[in-house]
């Protein structure tokens, strides 16, 4: 099974790339993902203000998030140029769950890691 990123149940989307964060207060990770297109948006241009999931699939099943934040960049009037999605974890087991999904990702998708 390939991996997938979908806010529409059967649409994958394609990640521009992932920022990983830790809250200075707490052991929260904070992972965003960036988009530089969605296809969620073109379908359904009402939609980008009802995003209440997002699924990361890959074999080891389904990871269902709930974003934090999603925002949204233009270029001009009404041209999207990215989206970032926001999502919190607060535990370490599905930190090393979603961990193992970007990992994946990145393999499937031909993405490197870059520490900055």
């Amino acid at each position: 099974m390939s991996t997938s990123i979908q806010f529409i149940d059967g649409l994958d989307e394609e990640l521009g790339g992932v920022s990983l964060r830790k809250r200075r207060d707490s052991n929260t990770k904070i992972v965003v993902l960036v988009f530089n297109q969605l296809k969620a948006i073109e379908k359904l241009r009402a939609y980008r203000k009802q995003i209440s999931h997002l699924w990361l699939r890959d074999e080891e099943g389904e990871i269902r998030v709930s974003p934090t934040g999603v925002k949204f960049f233009y270029v001009g009037d009404d041209e999207l140029s990215k989206a970032e999605c926001t999502f919190e974890v607060h535990s370490e087991d599905i930190f090393g769950r979603v961990m193992r999904f970007l990992h994946r990702y990145a393999d499937d998708h031909g993405f490197e890691y870059n520490a900055n």
